[in-house]
């Protein structure tokens, strides 16, 4: 079983239109909302594809019904911990274009006590894990040692970890050697800026410096160009042929959660090139078929078998 933990969950709302001027009024074509943020995202894409999750997340308690009553209607198993703190928002406006707008809000800060609730569910659910993952932004004010406790909290249970964060969290977590950390590339420069690392020629230079401070392994996004992974003395890339047009804000997300799908169970990370395109191969093809859906957290099996043959792989030298 994976078990997800968004430390910063929101409100997505999704506006669909023609296109977007601004200083203009504009007719929504659509709109959607549902219970966000990128480790909801994960859990719900694990859900369409037939893996075991549990959901953790802080959620306000002003909000706490309609996110259960949304994941619920998706079947997304959660352990939604109350809080205080009012919900944050996520827009995005998709254009028909495929250009998205996106509007975060910050969130607001959570209590010592309603991290040590959430760190008690992730405990809880530990022995009948495998793997947790962590994944998205920090509301402004969290302790940044805070995925640091988690990571060890994870490796103490037994779990293998998949870090989905960047920056100061990120930076301080990888001296507890997290098992796999997934940034993309702006992401990935950031954390080593952090570091002290000076400026990163390139990405696959960013993989293996992420891995040089402490990760196991280190895949890094970068957007039509594909994946690159560094573990070991293994460097490859994957992508696919051409780019797809849609929606890419769950993109990420869906590649999480096939990166901890393939990590779910017994053993260790993958061990050599074959083994790792594998593992790519798939991430490549959840996270494209995350596109083509209209929303974040959603894919169809039926892409995903489709796309899984096109992706390319090369190895890199380093």
């Amino acid at each position: 079983m994976i078990v997800t933990f968004t430390p910063n969950p929101a409100l997505d709302i999704t506006y669909a239109v023609p296109f977007v001027a601004l200083g203009e009024t504009h007719r929504v074509a659509s709109v959607s909302e549902r219970a966000g943020g990128k480790g909801l995202n994960v859990a719900a894409v694990l859900t369409s594809m037939g893996c075991r999750s549990v959901a953790v997340a802080p959620v306000g308690e002003m909000d706490l019904d309609l996110f259960a009553s949304d994941l619920g209607a998706r079947r997304v198993p959660h352990r939604l911990v109350p809080s205080p703190c009012p919900t944050r928002r996520s827009v995005a406006v998709v254009e028909a274009s495929g250009r998205v707008t996106l509007l975060n809000e910050p969130g607001i800060g959570q209590s010592q006590r309603v991290w040590d609730r959430v760190a008690d569910e992730i405990e809880a659910l530990a022995p009948e894990a495998s793997t947790l993952t962590v994944s998205g932004s920090f509301p402004p004010g969290t302790d940044p040692d805070l995925v640091r406790r988690v990571t060890r909290l994870a490796h103490e249970a037994g779990l293998r970890i998949v870090l989905d964060v960047s920056g100061a969290p990120l930076s301080r977590a990888l001296a507890m050697r997290p098992d796999l950390v997934k940034p993309n590339r702006v992401e990935a420069a950031q954390t080593l800026t952090g570091l002290g690392r000076g400026e990163v020629p390139s990405v696959p230079g960013a993989a293996r410096a992420l891995v040089a401070a402490g990760a196991r392994a280190a895949i890094i996004s970068d957007g039509t160009n594909g994946l690159v992974l560094v573990h070991d003395d293994v460097a490859l890339r994957a992508h696919l042929p051409r780019p797809l047009s849609g929606n890419p804000t769950g993109a990420g997300d869906a590649l999480t959660a096939s990166l901890a799908a393939d990590l779910d169970g017994d053993g260790d990370l993958p061990q050599g090139p074959e083994a790792w395109a594998s593992v790519l191969r798939r991430g490549v093809a959840w996270s494209a078929a995350a596109v083509l859906q209209p929303v974040a957290g959603a894919v169809d099996p039926a892409d995903v078998t489709r796309l899984l043959p096109t992706v390319e792989i090369e190895e890199i030298r380093l």
